[in-house]
């Protein structure tokens, strides 16, 4: 449902507070030790009086270069002060792929994963402070950025792990400021568009998908390389109604195998899986493929590759996939149906619907009305999606109706699950929606962006 330009010309209000991430340096020191007269046990006692005891003689060693421990994890990164020669013992304390890069240096580690350890060493380092960030595609503006320090005090202000180290309060606010007044932001292109199929001579729908990389603007000015179906991110919505007929075709025009799977979609053929090796041969550069079947069941699912998928779905290929309705409660005043695709990896990183705020789009609705959103969540991790001061129905969980319907105001996705929900428009105001991981919508100098945008509530 488009904001329309009356959204454009509103400010959000948004108060969305940091957390504070301690990290804690350890240090080991080497302590110069005397060096005193060989031990000789056929020697007098030193009490005897024809014992001379020559004098004891001192010599230094140089302090032993310190091992300060470091900590990568979504989306932080330990600050350090360190010294000339020290060395840095760097362990991945996330869910994912991170590494630890000096700006302006050739000082960094490999890629490391999940558990694993990697030194670097800071000879050749120069005192100063310098900027660190993980180079992970999407990571540094998530928030892994922060300062190393040789041979002095910390940043002023003292708060590092990707939390507005070197910026001043004044700084950020101005931040917070400038990135909520840009709300609702243009970018070039737009997703989940209704996919229009054609109809085939025996009543079939087919839809025919491309399987393309391309340039994807996430937020103003932020453009990255993606995979995308028909040019879209996510890809087009398929709809269909129960007992219809549905041919995909699939032609894959990238340098990679792929497939189609419909996740969620439920009674397809074993043919339609779209998983390579298992049911079928994956779908190889310049191939196209397709599989027919009747959607047998009302069904809220996603499609995407499975093939390859840990490079391909986080960087965009993915898309609804709709079978039937789901039953709406009696009593509400349903205007419109949304998809909301999370995502949290790949070079698209944390969005909604393969847009970041302030690309994000604003949802407006009249006092009373209600909107049904699809959340789904093709990223690596939870999120809570939680709606300001209006109420959310939860009617139904990866598709399945509720018997009970339920009130919340944050409700947990998890990867690969969809929840359906009535957002019901109550008291009039600009109202924040977002993922209630701060770290997912706020970038360490207090800039908004990610997974956040707004419901828009008109007086009557």
């Amino acid at each position: 449902m488009p904001a329309g330009s009356n959204a454009r010309d509103r400010s959000l209000t948004i108060a969305i507070g940091t957390i504070a991430i301690i990290a804690l340096v350890l240090a080991t020191f080497a302590v110069a030790q005397g060096m005193g007269a060989p031990d000789d046990s056929s020697a007098p006692p030193a009490t005897s009086p024809t014992t001379t005891v020559p004098p004891t003689t001192t010599t230094s060693t140089p302090p032993a270069a310190v091992e300060h421990a470091v900590e990568l994890r979504e989306w932080t990164i330990t600050p350090v002060e360190a010294s000339v020669g020290d060395t840095l013992l760097v362990t991945n304390a996330g869910n994912v792929d991170h590494d630890y890069q000096i700006v302006g240096t050739a000082l960094a580690t490999p890629i490391i994963p999940p558990g694993g350890t990697a030194q670097l060493s800071l000879d050749g380092l120069e005192p100063g402070t310098y900027q660190v960030i993980c180079t992970i595609p999407g990571h540094e503006s998530a928030g892994m950025t922060t300062t190393l320090v040789i041979g002095g005090g910390g940043p002023e202000g003292g708060h590092g792990g990707g939390h507005g180290a070197g910026v001043t309060w004044q700084q950020m606010e101005e931040n917070m400021r400038r990135s909520i007044a840009a709300f609702p932001a243009a970018t070039e292109g737009t997703g989940a568009l209704p996919f229009e199929p054609t109809i085939l001579a025996d009543g079939t729908k087919e839809f025919v998908l491309v399987v393309e990389a391309l340039r994807w603007e996430v937020e103003p000015g932020r453009v990255v390389d993606a995979v995308a179906y028909n040019g879209q991110i996510p890809g087009p919505t398929i709809r269909v109604e129960v007992g219809d007929r549905v041919r995909i075709v699939v032609e894959n025009r990238i340098d990679e195998i792929t497939s189609f799977h419909p996740h969620g979609v439920r009674r397809h053929p074993i043919e339609a899986d779209g998983v390579g090796f298992v049911t079928q041969d994956p779908i190889r550069p310049g191939e196209t493929w397709s599989v027919e079947f009747v959607a047998e069941e009302q069904s809220v699912g996603m499609y995407h590759g499975h093939d390859m998928g840990v490079h391909q779905v986080p960087n965009g290929l993915a898309g609804a996939f709709i079978v039937g309705s789901v039953p709406i409660p009696d009593g509400w005043d349903v205007v419109a149906e949304e998809i909301m695709v999370l995502n949290d990896a790949g070079n698209i990183g944390f969005s909604l619907n393969g847009k970041s705020f302030p690309a994000t789009k604003p949802y407006v609705l009249t006092q009373g009305q209600a909107l049904m959103v699809h959340y789904m969540n093709e990223g690596l991790m939870n999120h809570p999606m939680h709606l300001h001061n209006n109420r959310q129905l939860v009617i139904a969980k990866d598709g399945f109706p509720l018997e009970s319907p339920y009130y919340a105001d944050t409700i947990d996705v998890a990867p690969g699950e969809r929840y359906t929900v009535l957002a019901l428009a109550e008291l009039p105001g600009v109202w924040v929606w977002h993922c209630h991981i701060f770290t997912h919508v706020e970038r360490s100098d207090g800039t908004m962006f990610g997974m956040l945008t707004a419901l828009i509530v008109e007086e009557e």
